[in-house]
C-alpha cells in the first residue's frame, strides 16, 4: 500500500470515528422532578461559603421539631450506641438526616409533606370553584407552632449555610421546617406501645 493508500485509509478512519462521535447519544439531562411549582427548587442552589477556618467552627443551634420526631432522635442515639459503642452527637444525626434526604431527592415529597400537616385540609375547606385559591404561608393550626418541641445540635458554619440554601431553594418556611422534615423521614419510628392487659 502507497503512501496516498495509507493516507486515504487513515482518513477515512478519522472520519469514520468522528461520524461515530457526532452519532452518540447526547448526554441524559438530570431527571425532572414532577411535583406541583412549590416544592421544586426556584433556582439553583448557593451555598455561601464561610471560608476555611470559620467553616469548621461549631456553633450552637436549636430548631423546633415534633415532639415524636426528638424521642425518635434519642432512641436512635441510644441504637447506635449500642450497635457500635458510638453514640453520634446531636449534629451528627441532623447532619446525616440531610444526606439521606439529598441522597433519595427526598426534597419535594418533604415539602408537601410539610404544607399538608401545616394545612390539613378538612371537608369543611372544601372549595370546588376555587375562589380563594392557596395561601401557602398561613398555618391553619392555631397552636401549631407550640405543639414542637426545641431540639438543640452544634453544627459547623458551612452546615448551617447548607441547610439554609436548601430550606430557601425548596421553600420550606425555615430552617426548623426543613429540619424537622428530614429528621422525620430518616429516623427510624417508635416501637408499638403494648397496652397492659386488665
Amino acid at each position: 500500500m502507497g503512501p496516498r493508500e495509507a493516507g486515504g485509509a487513515e482518513a477515512a478512519s478519522v472520519s469514520a470515528s468522528a461520524a461515530s462521535v457526532q452519532a452518540a447519544p447526547a448526554p441524559r439531562a438530570a431527571r425532572p422532578v414532577v411535583v406541583t411549582p412549590d416544592a421544586v427548587p426556584v433556582a439553583r442552589i448557593e451555598i455561601a461559603h464561610t471560608g476555611a477556618d470559620a467553616s469548621r467552627l461549631p456553633t450552637q443551634c436549636t430548631i423546633m421539631v415534633q415532639a415524636q420526631v426528638r424521642d425518635r432522635f434519642g432512641k436512635y442515639q441510644t441504637a447506635q450506641k449500642v450497635e457500635t459503642g458510638l453514640e453520634p452527637t446531636n449534629a451528627v444525626v441532623v447532619k446525616r438526616a440531610f444526606l439521606h434526604a439529598n441522597r433519595n431527592d427526598l426534597w419535594p415529597q418533604l415539602r408537601e409533606a410539610v404544607r399538608h400537616r401545616q394545612q390539613p385540609i378538612s371537608e369543611e375547606d372544601h372549595d370546588p370553584d376555587g375562589l380563594f385559591g392557596e395561601v401557602p404561608a398561613r398555618r391553619v393550626d392555631r397552636g401549631g407552632v407550640k405543639h414542637g418541641v426545641q431540639q438543640s445540635f452544634r453544627p459547623s458554619l458551612q452546615e448551617l449555610a447548607v441547610y439554609d440554601a436548601y430550606a430557601e431553594a425548596y421553600s420550606f418556611n425555615n430552617r426548623s421546617d426543613l429540619l424537622d422534615a428530614v429528621l422525620d423521614a430518616f429516623l427510624p419510628s417508635l416501637p408499638a406501645v403494648r397496652r397492659a392487659m386488665r
